[in-house]
């Protein structure tokens, strides 16, 4: 019975309407368990099961996740692939094609404990719903989801896209309540139930169905009261029910209860169990678990043994069922057999933490000898794809303790690389050098091999994140030059990238920029996305480390779009993350700011990916007057632990431009110290050159002889007209005004202030003046302020999309009059709505009204 559901469900029908109007949406429902998430999409479902075709799937916690298991049962379609070796963006594609062919409802119930490969099948699908006439509907237990949950995740990076929203379904009241103590004919007073319920739809129902009246301690008690009325064989049938699952067919339950199908029909009868499209099972897992639990523990091996026995006879490939069956009735060796063969399947299908938990069990349940290495080896790969780093190297050491004892001299080798690339991945830069070199020394005796090559560019990596461009050279080629004779592409790619850097940053830019395009090359033919990924990563960083900011806009948009396309996360977010550094230097202060800030409010993001987009969050924000301190806070406390000039320096230097900004210039020095060492042992001459600068601000005189970038040389120089002609030519309108701050010629300042102002920069216009003020220099007269600004400082390019808002265009809208991405259209009117202080476009428009900022329209 659908009790204060009208609201949600008439909202869930409205979107069924419009998906099936040809675009689908994607709805996550949330609540606590037994809330009525179940009953309120059942309902759904009869409602719109004339008009288009009901998909369910759902997800149990019986034992690990089962790899797309949801999607297995909604989208019979791809059973096909699942089973087969292809990759998962051809199985996601299929998937997508299988919900485009026809109307349909997709149910898909407990995402709090679906598999990551699930979770990465939605979010491939809710960023291609377009043309796709489907509602997927996913329930999950909002109170179970953890920051630190690979759900959260999901719905952070979800949380801006199109056609994608989320419900919550609350407790009932007590008036709720009343209507089903009324239904139920029960001489129980609301309030009471409620109170000792709080309005949990499935706690009442039962509680009821147990008598109502004595109202017992748990709705364990009030399950197994009513499982103790059942006739004896109905009690084995619900017992097996139980111990297979969320559902199975009559059949097997009965053959595992060692009863008829008439035990199942009386469970169904009683409502004990209930048919679903999947199966039969308990109407609730809390049932399910209520059960479970009460079974004694030699009950519940008798069942685990012919469940064993069933299932290996009727589905041999369900290994996840098999093993966890065999674990539960003590048969150790068929449990780790079958726990590493679920391991692999669900790494296959990118599920990484559930095959990391098998891998584990296989352990647990005695995988000995040779096999015991190699099952160390897969574990530590999952634990490192899953961002378990510890556990990671834990169980690398180990695989190589058992190979060294096993005398696998070439396993030994392999596990030093890795220990090696674990090592940095934990900031422990000594360990992976330490493990690099060994590596080498182990596998060069053994002859060239794929192994030493990837060990040579291990090396080589290293050398270029340390800067020592000598050290990628000659690791880079011996790396490269042996992959080319083995034929080992993808080797090639990681070397070339490694080559490719190492010569930008050391000014071959002709010569890098092509060995990158190389790599890149290789890995788009090869499709191997990460390294795809990491050449456009390096190509688009390494060109906005050196103020080559058109190329890098080119290179990072570019690299975007295609990380998005395979959904590579990761490798979006670090190249937003520099992104955001070019978009505030070419005067996008609010397009950065408001990419910075959805970046470092995604759940779980990077320190290498929130390190720049805190320091760029900070400079856009202090530039335009806001407040940036928690910004250079987090950009600073991140830096100081990795050791690496290219973190450390742009959080230093956004320190040091937000105490300038404030007038709190003695502070520079301290910001500074630990950067300026660093950038003059790796000798790079735009960190050296920008930390110079604001060292000079706070009266620290540059070396004569210092080896700076020549934007920054020349303003060291004191050549502020050659100065702003060099940074005007780079693209930066902020630095131009910098260069020009100390000129003595006013007017020349002049004109560069006021490109600050029209930028919206008014406090680095500010901080401008007081520099020349305090130098003695002529100060230009600043416009008034109603000339300079309206209020909240709107640019002009905000005043336009305020003007097509206040005419009710919607983003796409704007978008195409003002020929820009929707994405910078949506960073715009964030923007607006937060310099005006109001929380919506109608509340934004009223105000620009009220306050003269827009003329009636």
């Amino acid at each position: 019975m659908l009790v204060e559901r009208d609201n949600l469900l008439g909202g869930l029908s409205a979107s069924m309407d419009a998906a099936l109007a040809g675009d689908g949406e994607l709805v996550f429902i949330g609540g606590e368990a037994g809330v009525g998430k179940t009953s309120l999409v059942r309902a759904l479902a009869g409602g719109v099961a004339a008009r288009c075709r009901i998909r369910t799937g759902s997800v149990d916690n019986v034992t690990t996740a089962d790899a797309l298991a949801a999607f297995h049962d909604a989208v019979p379609e791809i059973r096909d692939l699942l089973a087969g070796d292809g990759d998962r963006i051809a199985l996601f594609r299929a998937l997508r094609a299988a919900l485009a062919a026809g109307p349909s409802l997709v149910i898909l119930e407990d995402l709090h404990w679906a598999d990551e490969a699930t979770l990465d099948a939605l979010r491939f699908l809710a960023r291609r719903l377009d043309g796709v006439p489907a509602l997927i509907v996913a329930t999950y237990r909002h109170d179970e989801v953890t920051a630190r949950h690979p759900l959260t995740g999901l719905l952070g990076d979800l949380a801006t896209a199109p056609r994608t929203s989320r419900v919550v379904v609350p407790p009932l009241t007590v008036d709720g309540v009343g209507v089903l103590v009324d239904a139920a004919g029960a001489d129980v007073e609301p309030a009471t139930l409620h109170a000792r319920t709080g309005g949990n739809a499935f706690f009442v129902s039962e509680l009821l169905a147990a008598g109502g009246t004595s109202l017992p301690s748990s709705v364990s008690d009030a399950v197994l009261a009513r499982f103790s009325r059942l006739p004896p064989a109905a009690q084995d049938a619900a017992a097996a029910a139980a111990t297979l699952g969320t559902s199975a067919d009559a059949a097997l339950i009965a053959a595992v209860a060692g009863r008829d199908l008439d035990a199942v029909d009386l469970c169904l009868d009683d409502g004990v169990l209930v048919e679903a499209p999947d199966g039969i099972g308990f109407r609730h897992v809390l049932a399910r678990q209520a059960v479970e639990q009460g079974l004694s523990a030699l009950r519940s091996r008798q069942l685990h043994r012919r469940a064993l026995r069933e299932v290996l006879a009727r589905t041999p490939e369900d290994h996840r069922r098999i093993a966890h069956h065999a674990a539960g009735c003590g048969d150790s060796a068929t449990a780790a057999a079958h726990a590493a063969l679920a391991a692999r399947q669900a790494a296959r299908l990118g599920a990484h933490r559930e095959a990391a938990t098998q891998f584990r069990a296989a352990l647990r349940h005695g995988v000995a000898g040779p096999e015991r290495a190699g099952i160390f080896v897969a574990l530590s790969y999952e634990c490192y794809l899953t961002d378990q780093l510890p556990e990671a190297i834990t169980a690398r050491q180990h695989a190589l303790e058992l190979h060294e004892v096993h005398g696998d001299r070439a396993a030994v080798g392999e596990d030093e690389r890795w220990l090696s690339r674990l090592s940095w991945f934990l900031g422990r830069g000594a360990d992976a050098e330490r493990y690099a070199t060994r590596a080498i020394a182990t596998l060069e005796p053994l002859g060239p091999s794929d192994a030493l090559a990837m060990a040579f560019s291990n090396l080589a990596q290293l050398r270029m994140l340390a800067k020592d461009n000598a050290g990628t050279e000659e690791w880079g080629t011996r790396a490269l030059e042996l992959a080319t004779r083995l034929g080992e592409v993808e080797i090639q790619a990681h070397a070339l990238n490694n080559l490719g850097v190492a010569a930008m940053l050391e000014g071959r830019l002709p010569e890098g920029t092509a060995r990158l395009q190389r790599s890149l090359d290789l890995a788009l033919a090869g499709g191997l996305e990460e390294h795809v990924a990491r050449a456009y990563t390096n190509l688009g960083s390494v060109a906005v480390d050196q103020r080559r900011y058109p190329a890098g806009l080119r290179d990072l948009e570019a690299g975007i779009a295609y990380c998005e396309e395979h959904d590579l996360d990761s490798w979006t977010r670090y190249m937003q993350a520099w992104l955001c550094i070019v978009l505030g230097e070419v005067g996008r202060f609010d397009e950065s700011l408001a990419l910075a800030t959805t970046l470092l409010d995604s759940p779980g993001i990077s320190p290498v990916s929130a390190i720049p987009a805190a320091a760029a969050a900070a400079r856009a924000a202090g530039r335009q007057g806001d407040d940036a301190t928690g910004f250079v806070a987090l950009a600073t406390s991140l830096a100081s632990g990795t050791g690496e000039l290219q973190r450390i320096a742009p959080a230093a230097c956004a320190a040091s431009e937000d105490a300038w900004l404030h007038d709190r210039s003695d502070e520079i020095p301290s910001h500074t110290e630990a950067a300026w060492a660093l950038a003059l042992e790796h000798g790079d001459p735009w960190a050296v050159g920008e930390l110079a600068w604001w060292r000079s601000l706070a009266c620290i005189v540059p070396p004569p002889d210092l080896d700076a970038a020549a934007p920054f040389a020349l303003m060291l120089a004191g050549d502020g007209e050659a100065a702003v002609a060099a940074w005007e030519e780079v693209g930066s309108p902020v630095w131009a005004a910098y260069a020009a701050m100390l000129d003595p010629d006013a007017s020349h300042a002049d004109a560069r202030i006021r490109g600050l102002d029209g930028l919206g920069a008014t406090a680095a216009a500010a901080a401008v003046l007081r520099t020349r003020r305090e130098r003695g220099l002529p100060a230009p007269r600043r416009p008034r302020a109603s000339a300079r600004a309206n209020p909240g400082q709107l640019t002009a390019r905000e005043l336009d999309v305020l003007t097509l808002l206040a005419r009710g265009l919607s983003n796409p809208e704007i978008a195409a009059t003002l020929v820009v991405s929707p994405r910078t259209v949506e960073h715009h009117v964030s923007a607006v709505l937060r310099k005006l202080g109001e929380p919506t476009r109608g509340r934004a428009v009223a105000a620009a009204l009220r306050e003269g900022v827009l003329d009636e329209v």
